[in-house]
């Protein structure tokens, strides 16, 4: 029969699995929150799809009230989509310093220098990059949208 160690308690200098542990919490978090914001990004497009196929139908039809109304809907949605993709885009980069400061220190203990991550720093470089992507995509989004209500309401 095994005797097992108290829970909580390692041998001096081994917290390999408790690394893998951090490691594998922090990677879930940052993979759900980052999923989580495409998947919205994702759902967006197909409502804007919907809705744009709407307004367009109204427009024809000489229904102009109803393509105002369309694309209000639209710039609601922009918004609420913009703010909630970039909330989960800001919860997932605060998991990152943290990942890559673990994936350093497995890397480390396994002597594997190729699989070192970035600096936090350059991280943090690639999230303005992302942050300004998603900001000027919607951005251009809101810009359609006001557009396409200024048409509805001057017909």
């Amino acid at each position: 029969m095994n005797i097992s160690e108290p829970p909580g308690e390692q041998p001096p200098g081994d917290d390999t699995a408790l690394l893998t542990a951090a490691l594998n919490h922090y990677w879930a978090w940052y993979d759900s929150r980052y999923g989580r914001a495409l998947q919205l990004l994702n759902f967006y497009v197909v409502a804007i799809a919907i809705l744009l196929t709407a307004y367009t139908s109204a427009s024809n039809g000489k229904h102009y009230g109803i393509a105002a109304a369309l694309a209000i809907a639209g710039l609601g949605m922009t918004a609420l989509t913009a703010a909630a993709v970039l909330v989960e885009g800001n919860s997932a980069a605060r998991s990152t310093p943290g990942l890559t400061e673990l994936q350093n220190r497995m890397a480390g203990r396994l002597r594997i220098k190729p699989i070192h991550a970035a600096t936090v720093q350059s991280e943090r470089t690639r999230r303005r990059g992302r942050v300004a992507a998603v900001a000027v995509t919607l951005g251009l989004a809101a810009l359609l949208d006001i557009g396409a209500l200024l048409y509805a309401l001057i017909h």
